[in-house]
């Protein structure tokens, strides 16, 4: 039977490997979906969701990573979701919470997004003489 962690395995070699490398692990990783072809897609689709979710937290920390300096994530976690600071640097940076990665939730991601546009509009209403 083809296990998740045997794929991930060969996703990993995969990445890491030369040009020949490849072709074995091409033909590993065809062997096992001849075998098993329905499990192998619903791993694969498993692998993907968790590559995307990965992905979209390096975004979020990407678009973030400039303005974090500048900004009190102590005040925009307490203010806007009635959270700590550290609650809120485990999104941004996906640390593990219980053994899975911290994410936002999609409701989470628009409240960021209101809150980061409000602190916007209220530093450019701002005027020193």
């Amino acid at each position: 039977m083809t296990t998740k962690n045997q794929l991930d395995e060969l996703k990993r070699r995969f990445i890491n490997a030369s040009d020949t490398e490849r072709e074995e692990i091409d033909k590993e990783i065809a062997a096992a979906i001849d075998h098993a072809p329905e499990a192998v897609a619903t791993i694969t689709l498993a692998q993907i969701k968790e590559t995307n979710e990965r992905a979209e937290a390096d975004l979020i920390r990407s678009r973030l990573k400039n303005i974090l300096p500048a900004i009190s994530l102590a005040y925009v976690a307490k203010t806007y979701f009635g959270k700590s600071r550290q609650w809120l640097c485990q999104r941004i940076n996906g640390n593990l919470v219980n053994g899975k990665p911290a994410r936002f939730t999609p409701a989470e991601l628009r409240t960021l997004d209101a809150a980061l546009k409000d602190l916007a509009a209220r530093l450019s209403e701002i005027r020193v003489f």
